[in-house]
């Protein structure tokens, strides 16, 4: 391998000279033995070891039926359904939010028939509505 350099021209041109310079290790490679072994000893040398994993393992919880299909059996954990929340179509959820719409209303309408017995009680009691000591409460707090 070589490594390239650039140097300035010697006769004073803008020009950059390359120099390529070696680096790295030199090797020369030769063939010392051109003679191959004899096809016993070849064969004997290629031979490898046989593993454990090698022999066939029984594939497990597969059969075969009287058409020839494979049947296999999985064995899951039991899901639970209540759980999975399929996809809502756009008619449901326009019900859901009707619906909701609905409770909304009903809780409004029941706050405000509370505070209308509510206001009742207190003009019973003091002979006033619980509004106008607010209004006498801000106009001492303006003046």
């Amino acid at each position: 391998t070589y490594y390239v350099k650039l140097k300035k021209n010697p006769n004073n041109s803008n020009i950059p000279v390359p120099f390529l310079l070696p680096c790295g290790p030199d090797m020369d490679f030769d063939i010392r033995r051109s003679l191959l072994a004899e096809p016993d000893l070849w064969k004997e040398a290629l031979k490898q070891p046989q593993s454990s994993h090698a022999k066939k393992r029984k594939i497990k919880n597969l059969s075969t039926n009287l058409f020839g299909e494979t049947v296999g059996r999985l064995h899951l954990e039991r899901q639970d359904i209540a759980m999975s929340i399929g996809r809502k179509s756009k008619a449901l959820r326009r019900a859901e939010k009707a619906q909701a719409d609905e409770e909304r209303a009903a809780l409004e309408a029941e706050l405000a028939n509370e505070k209308e017995s509510m206001g009742a009680e207190f003009r019973q009691q003091f002979g006033f509505d619980e509004e106008e000591t607010e209004s006498r409460r801000f106009k001492k707090i303006k003046k």
